[in-house]
């Protein structure tokens, strides 16, 4: 017992030993990242529908239309869902971030809040937000690390609330 427990001591100082002799320069100063940056998504016509459905809102999306370089994103609520207005800056902001982050090709973003009723057709502006590419660090920011979303969309860019969204959510 005591001659196998000196040789297996003996054994693996020899292969450390061995293990040390190996020659490193190849590893010195070469990074292997951990992970690799993913490509921007180059979004279309035909690739947009794809992007959203990774995305999660507090209210349904009803239609997404890619043009010239612009998304229009409509989400849609019926008239007798509750509706906050933090819920829809988050929203908001959250797709804003990941449009302007995970794509290369979206330069701006119209968003619009719609109270939609049974008659076709029909439907009332609650909530206009819009932004640009231009302004790089207004959706640098991840969604999780803002503390106050509400304030910091409001500051930060233009917002267009109907006076009918104020009394539609009044007690």
């Amino acid at each position: 017992m005591p001659r196998n427990l000196f040789m297996a001591i003996a054994v693996s100082t020899f292969l450390a030993l061995m293990l040390s002799l190996v020659p490193s320069s190849g590893w010195k100063g070469a990074d292997v990242p951990t992970f690799h940056a993913a490509h921007p998504i180059h979004l279309s016509e035909q690739n947009a529908l794809d992007l959203f459905t990774m995305v999660e809102t507090h209210y349904n999306i009803k239609r997404i239309k890619w043009e010239n370089s612009s998304i229009y994103v409509d989400l849609a609520v019926k008239s007798d869902q509750k509706v906050e207005l933090p819920h829809v800056y988050q929203d908001f902001y959250g797709l804003t971030h990941d449009l302007f982050t995970l794509t290369d090709n979206v330069k701006q973003v119209y968003f619009r809040l719609l109270e939609v009723t049974d008659t076709p057709k029909e439907s009332r502006l609650l909530v206009a937000i819009q932004s640009n590419s231009e302004n790089q660090a207004a959706h640098a920011t991840p969604l999780t690390e803002l503390s106050d979303v509400e304030s910091y969309v409001r500051d930060t860019f233009p917002v267009r609330i109907d006076p009918y969204f104020y009394e539609r959510i009044s007690p």
